[in-house]
């Protein structure tokens, strides 16, 4: 990890409720998890209308398939969503990817062609798929490829 954290410490709450709730109902069998959710606990600024979107492609299916790991899936349109960053989130139809989860950590790796992207406009929009997203008691980690691309947010 050559990438500088960042201190966001107003996500520690939101990540460690996240972190929680996939933990716990992991454990309970096939659960989900309205994307409005786990976009918010990752810190992004949604405008309601970004929001609205996220609404309109509904949940986040999450299937064990064993003590700590499973698959998670979401299908939709495709959705492009501004972030008050300056960047732009692009869900494609069909988001997925396997997860793995402990009471103190969580891991999403999406699934070629199935994850979700990460744009910034440089004369023209310029996207990266997000490989993983790591998260655990004191940090985000947003792995993207090339590690001077990655984001890393510490609480």
């Amino acid at each position: 990890m050559l990438v500088e954290c960042v201190p966001r410490p107003e996500l520690k709450e939101p990540v460690n409720d996240l972190i929680k709730r996939v933990s716990n109902e992991h454990q309970g069998g096939t659960f989900r998890i309205p994307m409005n959710e786990m976009f918010g606990a990752f810190g992004l600024s949604l405008g309601e209308a970004e929001k609205n979107k996220l609404r309109e492609r509904g949940d986040l299916s999450f299937t064990p398939g064993s003590v700590s790991h499973g698959n998670f899936l979401n299908e939709g349109r495709q959705r492009e969503l501004a972030t008050g960053e300056g960047l732009t989130l692009v869900v494609p139809e069909k988001l997925s990817g396997t997860y793995v989860t402990t009471p103190g950590s969580l891991t999403l790796k999406f699934a070629a062609g199935s994850a979700l992207r990460g744009c910034k406009r440089v004369f023209v929009l310029i996207c990266q798929d997000i490989i993983k997203i790591d998260a655990d008691e004191h940090k985000l980690y947003i792995d993207l490829p090339g590690e001077k691309y990655d984001l890393c947010f510490i609480f």
